[in-house]
């Protein structure tokens, strides 16, 4: 079942005041002229509380900026067995290779005794209460972040003053938060080696958004394994995309109108690696002959392009169960904690020796 809420794009009710910590129960009760056990039942959706009662509840509660205390709630043993999963929804084609991990993630969380629900999030116009009228709405026990939701992203600040119990796929760690991460470093490092190894010198990099850690560390170990080799890569080398195919194509045109006697590109994700080489069919460049690629995330359709992309794999089969598993730590009661896990290089047949002169 997946739940995709467009609501989350609308902006703010003018006027409505900030959250604070000073808002609670009886705030409510006060301003509704209502008393305290019935603004509890009305929240804690406890049977006995009229529709009209209820649905006024909630809506002050959201004016007022209400926060409930989810952390607690959870450790009460009240949790309602469903866990929401949240990921970003781009205004582009882009794709961060985790839809894959869908299926693995409900199946794990069903033999775990969980239900799951699926969101979509807008990444660049998140609005603001939305996470907490859905832990409102769906009475979410936790929830599993994808990246590239970072600490400094108004949907995870929500959740960390929620004190909902949630898992992140990028480095954030709290009471109530764990994080399970790729080395993304060495994901970067293992694909500029694969380059090296095979001889190429003149080397091209498209990377995603410059704003995001996943993309700032897969370019850091790319140069690293250069750097260790005495490759020079300089910033004329890079360009940037968006993770979406296109953006793989416009940033291929680029590098080579740039650098002729470039013979190998390196790409931050498989959609844009998959563009690159359809741009460089387009220039009447043969891959892997002239010009090898490499992507990142090792989405399915990598073994059917052609050639088969080489890419690095992210250890997907033990992440289901890992997200699992640091759920429940902190459904019981269990401070946050960091698991890192190691990619791995696949080998295709869109990397080679260079062998055509450009």
């Amino acid at each position: 079942m997946k739940e995709s809420r467009r609501s989350g794009e609308e902006t703010a009710r003018p006027g409505a005041p900030p959250r604070s910590a000073e808002i609670g129960i009886k705030q409510i009760a006060e301003r509704l002229g209502l008393s305290a056990s019935t603004v509890s039942r009305a929240l804690n959706d406890v049977s006995g509380v009229r529709a009209e009662t209820r649905r006024l509840v909630l809506e002050t509660a959201r004016k007022l900026g209400y926060v409930p205390n989810l952390g607690a709630k959870q450790l009460a043993g009240k949790g309602s067995g469903l866990v929401g999963v949240f990921f970003p929804e781009f205004e582009s084609e882009a794709s961060l290779g985790f839809i894959h991990l869908f299926s693995r993630i409900q199946k794990a969380f069903q033999s775990a005794g969980k239900d799951v629900l699926f969101f979509s999030v807008p990444f660049e116009k998140y609005r603001s209460h939305w996470l907490a009228e859905c832990c409102y709405s769906r009475h979410l026990e936790g929830a599993v972040v994808f990246s590239p939701f970072d600490r400094s992203h108004p949907f995870v600040m929500e959740a960390l003053e929620l004190g909902l119990p949630f898992v992140n796929f990028e480095g954030t760690i709290g009471p109530r938060c764990s994080s399970l991460l790729s080395d993304d470093a060495e994901g970067g490092r293992l694909a500029g080696e694969v380059l090296a190894e095979n001889g190429h010198r003149v080397i091209g990099y498209v990377d995603g958004p410059s704003t995001l850690r996943i993309c700032r560390e897969r370019y850091s170990g790319f140069c690293a394994a250069l750097e260790k080799r005495g490759i020079r890569h300089d910033a004329g080398l890079t360009a940037e995309g968006d993770f979406s195919g296109a953006s793989g194509a416009a940033a291929a045109e680029e590098l080579l109108r740039r650098h002729p006697s470039l013979t190998a590109i390196a790409c931050a994700n498989d959609l844009m690696a998959m563009g690159a080489i359809m741009a460089l069919n387009r220039m009447g460049i043969r891959v892997p002959e002239r010009v090898s690629v490499v992507g990142y995330d090792n989405e399915k359709f990598g073994a059917y392009t052609s050639p088969p992309l080489t890419t690095i794999r992210h250890s997907n089969d033990e992440m289901a169960p890992l997200a699992v598993r640091l759920m429940l730590e902190l459904l019981g009661g269990r401070h946050g904690r960091l698991e890192m896990q190691l990619p791995t290089l696949v080998k295709r047949a869109s990397v080679a020796a260079p062998f055509d002169k450009p």
